[in-house]
């Protein structure tokens, strides 16, 4: 169980929201190659609930959605435990909720949603400031084994590429999509192959296979090259 501060608002929190006002992400609007990177994490740690998150000042943006069991777009930052989980530098993990408790986050919503796992990892830009999270919600309490963090961590990091680059291409619309079109073709393959992955392997509950994370860790490693390599060209 993963212990966390008992405040909410860090002394920098002025500074990261401003980092924050950088990438524009401050609505709900589905975007294509953000909503599969999401919708991917989930099927390959086989949660019920994969989330985005984007902290803001007094609440929390769910800004790419899978599968929760109501359509919620905010919640207040004192209810969501992605607001404290972007006080410390490592993922954040609680294997059951009922069974422990995060100082300062009111943990009733999550739970009336019957959800009791939660494992997040910080989005975190170059200058340090952690900005929302990728994470990760199911109904069952379960075991997060040492490689699922690592997994974890690594996808977090690509999807904060993803957003480094949306931030200098622009959003997934208008003149922009035409480029966001050619990225996607090129990170098609290794989507897939991550897609293939989580369909082969085993569909009980409970950690990943080392075998399997470690397949999954690679194949995320390539697609966080293709996307750092096209923000270098940039």
């Amino acid at each position: 169980m993963t212990a966390l501060p008992s405040s909410l608002i860090p002394a920098t929190d002025a500074a990261r929201l401003r980092a924050l006002e950088r990438y524009q992400l401050l609505d709900a609007r589905s975007e294509k190659i953000l909503d599969d990177v999401v919708a991917a994490t989930a099927r390959l740690f086989r949660v019920a609930n994969t989330t985005l998150t984007i902290v803001e000042e007094t609440t929390v943006l769910i800004k790419a959605p899978y599968n929760l069991p109501v359509v919620v777009e905010r919640v207040l930052r004192e209810q969501s435990l992605c607001s404290a989980t972007i006080l410390q530098e490592d993922t954040a993990v609680f294997e059951d909720l009922n069974q422990g408790s995060a100082p300062g986050v009111d943990l009733s919503l999550i739970l009336q949603l019957g959800l009791r796992f939660y494992a997040g990892h910080n989005l975190r830009t170059a200058d340090g400031h952690n900005i929302g999270t990728l994470c990760l919600l199911d109904g069952l309490p379960r075991h997060f084994a040492p490689a699922e963090r690592h997994l974890l961590a690594q996808l977090a990091g690509l999807m904060m590429h993803l957003l480094e680059l949306r931030r200098v291409l622009g959003p997934h619309s208008g003149l922009t999509a035409v480029f966001w079109q050619v990225i996607y073709r090129t990170m098609s393959e290794q989507l897939a192959g991550l897609a293939a992955l989580s369909e082969r392997a085993d569909t009980a509950p409970g950690p990943l296979a080392e075998a399997v994370a470690i397949e999954a860790s690679a194949l995320v490693a390539g697609l966080d090259q293709l996307v750092t390599a096209t923000l270098r060209q940039k």
